[in-house]
């Protein structure tokens, strides 16, 4: 397989780099630059449940869907919504990544209990995570639109009705989760271009009602801001933990950014912030152990997205922040968000800037930055004390000089 860094190395010759039309001296190279302020955040919703609940061997299909339904209520979007758009309008990013950003559609009486194999057909629109914030984001007077979206898994289940549905007086009613990717732009920036798509190689959960591919995709958003460009990404790459599953990590680690690379030779290079959810802490180490198709020999070594990324270019902005102080943990909080002290405790979602190929390295390049984890404080909780998401948010404020 042809890692980052060698795609980065084929691609370094083919690469358009676009030089900025006005600025000032670059006192360290005498060459003219241009310098920006950029904004970014990245948060997870949070669907509000522990899916990895449908694996429970005790119970049949059914009770665990009504278990994690169950769940998603009582850890309600709508106030976590209020609390997150608050992050929000305290930060007023130019661009933000969402992720596990979920539409719940229900669907009484269940006609999957009658024929498992239908696909996802329910229509009855239960929770729009992502209409709730935007509502939420309007009555604070902020002004968010949808730049990209991509749409991820798409999953329908039985589920029985044990009170869930009160709209509902069947036995059993079809739940059906669609996970996107959502990059949210203020009304100020400009969209130049925007392309989205699922990867190519997603981890088939094994369930009780037979194995489910969790699709899981990224957005690739150009902006003009002031009259500087960039180039914005946000995905959500696979959970890791086991060798099998920690291929389909590395495989989307590695897909990503030489789509990033094909994308800088063909439509032009420019600053690139990639933010999202890489559930990739570096404290673990620079590889993992993978099993590689056709999943049938032992684990060898593979680099993590932490180290797909930094082979790539990419500066984990956390690592070059001039304030404030912190870990940067941002996973994980209790399921249910009700746990009194936060239980943050690993660095899993990251805002990642890379040059265009023969730019100013930092600190040429990266003049200042502030970054800081939002939604992790106490007076960021609900009104009900639940916190904001399971994971923290991440929020950069950047000055960046480019070279011309």
């Amino acid at each position: 397989m042809t890692t980052p860094k060698e795609v980065t190395i084929l691609l370094f010759a083919a690469l358009i780099v676009s030089a900025p039309s006005v600025g000032m001296a670059d006192e360290h190279s005498g060459r003219e630059s241009l310098t920006g302020n950029l904004k970014v955040m990245t948060q997870n919703l949070y669907v509000g449940a522990d899916l990895f609940q449908i694996l429970n061997p005790d119970n049949p299909v059914p009770v665990n869907a009504a278990a994690i339904f169950g769940d998603i209520q009582a850890t309600d979007f709508w106030q976590r919504a209020e609390a997150i758009a608050n992050l929000i309008a305290e930060r007023n990013p130019h661009l933000i990544g969402l992720q596990e950003v979920s539409l719940i559609r229900t669907q009484c009486p269940s006609d999957l209990v009658v024929d498992p194999t239908l696909g996802p057909n329910a229509t009855s629109v239960y929770a729009d995570y992502l209409q709730m914030l935007l509502e939420a984001l309007n009555a604070r007077g902020l002004h968010y639109e949808v730049a990209a979206i991509v749409t991820n898994a798409d999953v329908e289940l039985p589920v029985l009705n044990l009170g869930l549905l009160t709209s509902c007086g069947a036995p059993f009613f079809d739940a059906r989760l669609t996970d996107s990717d959502v990059t949210l732009r203020r009304s100020d920036v400009d969209v130049t271009f925007s392309y989205s798509d699922n990867y190519t190689a997603n981890f088939p959960v094994p369930t009780p009602a037979g194995p489910i591919e969790f699709i899981r995709g990224y957005n690739i958003v150009d902006v003009d801001i002031n009259g500087r460009d960039y180039r914005f990404v946000n995905t959500h790459l696979e959970v890791n933990g086991n060798p099998f599953a920690n291929f389909f990590q590395y495989a989307q680690a590695a897909e990503l950014t030489q789509t990033l690379g094909f994308f800088a030779g063909i439509f032009g290079d420019r600053i690139v912030v990639t933010v999202g959810d890489f559930n990739s802490d570096p404290a673990l180490g620079e590889t993992q152990p993978c099993i590689l198709p056709p999943f049938d020999g032992d684990p060898v070594p593979c680099d993590t997205p932490y180290t797909v990324m930094q082979e790539a270019g990419f500066i984990d902005t956390w690592t070059v922040r001039k304030a404030p102080p912190g870990d940067g943990f941002t996973c994980c909080q209790e399921g249910l968000l009700t746990n009194d002290d936060s239980l943050l405790d690993a660095r899993f979602d990251y805002i990642w800037l890379r040059a265009p190929f023969g730019g100013s390295p930092v600190p040429d390049f990266l003049v200042t930055s502030q970054v800081r984890t939002v939604g992790d404080d106490q007076e960021d909780r609900t009104a009900d004390w639940l916190w904001p998401s399971d994971h923290a948010g991440v929020f950069a404020n950047m000055v960046i000089r480019q070279a011309r």
